[in-house]
């Protein structure tokens, strides 16, 4: 027997309301794609570009000093370690400016720059303003750029301050870690001169150490 046309319209409405209700299941619970993880630098490969400003609103990138070898620190002026004066500051017992003259001897077109990258619970003003009183105690000579929304540090895997970073001419990351072994050993003295004598830095990467990064939550 034929079905009836009552029995087929039913069957119509009742295939119309499933659809219905899986087009609106469809659009209530919609698929997100994941965000795409953030790309960490690596021994032995390109360093990732970054453009940013300094203290002073001035803008500067990694390719601004092409053919030179670069020295990234990464910096907190609230840290004890790094931007913050106490007896274990790399910078306020004189360890940076001791560096910095070895590293002018080795290769006197060196560039050192330092990053802040810490900037959870602070503004942006604040950020500056708080990373402007440490240079002026510390009588810190070199750019201090500030990385507020956190890209760049993540970008290289900055994990502590200080965290330091050596990049030689051609754009490749040729260190990662600690700036010393905390006795006599400075790493990145090492490194600069071996990147200097064309030769293997060794050790390419220790382990850093000081206070952890406090990245943005934005």
């Amino acid at each position: 027997m034929r079905p009836t046309r009552t029995l087929l319209a039913s069957l119509g409405l009742a295939t119309a309301g499933l659809v219905a209700a899986v087009t609106a299941t469809a659009i209530a619970s919609p698929i997100t794609a994941e965000a795409a993880p953030v790309k960490v630098a690596k021994v032995g490969e390109t360093a990732p570009a970054f453009k940013l400003k300094d203290l002073d609103g001035k803008e500067h990138t990694l390719a601004d000093f092409k053919g030179k070898t670069v020295v990234l620190e990464w910096f907190s002026s609230k840290c004890p370690w790094s931007g913050a004066k106490s007896g274990n500051s790399i910078h306020s017992t004189g360890q940076v400016s001791k560096m910095m003259t070895e590293l002018k001897k080795i290769d006197p077109d060196v560039v050192y720059l330092a990053i802040d990258s810490t900037a959870r619970g602070m503004s942006f003003d604040a950020v500056v303003s708080a990373d402007k009183k440490a240079v002026k105690s510390m009588k810190i000579a070199f750019p201090v750029l500030v990385d507020f929304e956190g890209k760049t540090g993540k970008a290289y895997g900055a994990k502590t301050t200080p965290h330091m970073f050596v990049i030689d001419g051609m754009g490749t990351l040729r260190y990662s870690g600690a700036f010393g072994d905390r006795k006599s050993k400075n790493y990145v003295v090492d490194a600069v001169t071996a990147i200097k004598n064309g030769s293997t830095v060794s050790p390419s990467e220790t382990r850093p150490y000081g206070c952890g990064v406090k990245y943005s939550k934005r």
